[in-house]
């Protein structure tokens, strides 16, 4: 079973060590620093950032930033290596979805091609899902973005 948990301020050091394989997996040539990454987005108001767990076991991460007029994006999502191909990933990819309705965008790391394959899938089975339209990178880091709205429970 997968669940949520927010990443609280006071978890800092953890959430940067989680994302050193993170940012080597995703962006390997760009120079960022995990510590100072994972200071900001722990303490900007426009954040709300996730850890995914598999029973007790902590599986991943994930940071929604909550934009202007009621949209989110989905900023960072990770599953550790040996957690994927389970279907924990589509899991926790609906628990967070479903948990601010409304619209949504995403970018696609252009050094991950499973990140591409596992999207494509998982928005295609997430529940309450429509309008789902794929357009140009948001960033030089990544291969295309996707937009899409999330009914809220009582329509999904």
């Amino acid at each position: 079973m997968v669940t949520l948990s927010l990443i609280l301020p006071r978890q800092q050091a953890v959430f940067a060590s989680v994302l050193t394989p993170y940012f080597h997996e995703v962006s390997p040539a760009a120079k960022i620093d995990p510590v100072k990454r994972a200071e900001q987005m722990l303490n900007r108001r426009d954040v709300t950032a996730f850890w995914i767990h598999q029973g007790a076991a902590r599986i991943g991460f994930a940071l929604v930033l909550n934009l202007p007029d009621d949209r989110r994006e989905l900023s960072e999502f990770w599953i550790t290596p040996q957690s994927r191909r389970q279907g924990l990933g589509q899991a926790a990819a609906s628990l967070i979805l479903q948990e601010f309705p409304g619209r949504w965008r995403m970018g696609i790391s252009k050094h991950s091609p499973q990140a591409a394959a596992f999207w494509g899938t998982c928005l295609s089975l997430t529940p309450g899902l429509s309008d789902l339209k794929t357009g140009a990178p948001f960033t030089e880091h990544q291969t295309k973005s996707y937009t899409f709205d999330i009914a809220g429970p009582e329509h999904a």
